[in-house]
């Protein structure tokens, strides 16, 4: 349990780090880096920058590296 939580981990940091990365990326080169959580079939726009997913994210792969440290060495 130990070893998943820690590669779950480290690929949830990974990947925010890489959507905050594309966000600063667009930002750079003029684009709106944005998902849109509403309906547009309706006309609502929720619009949600990448780099608050991206932080969501990265919080909830350090509380999965954090969470390894309640499991033991031999009881992998």
């Amino acid at each position: 349990m130990r070893r998943f939580l820690r590669l779950l981990g480290w690929l949830f940091c990974a990947v925010g780090v890489a959507l905050i990365g594309i966000y600063f990326a667009m930002s750079y080169r003029g684009l709106a880096a944005s998902y849109n959580f509403g309906d547009p079939a309706k006309f609502q726009f929720i619009l949600v920058p990448f780099w608050e997913i991206g932080l969501v994210i990265v919080v909830v792969g350090g509380a999965c590296l954090l969470a390894t440290r309640r499991f033991h060495r031999g009881r992998d």
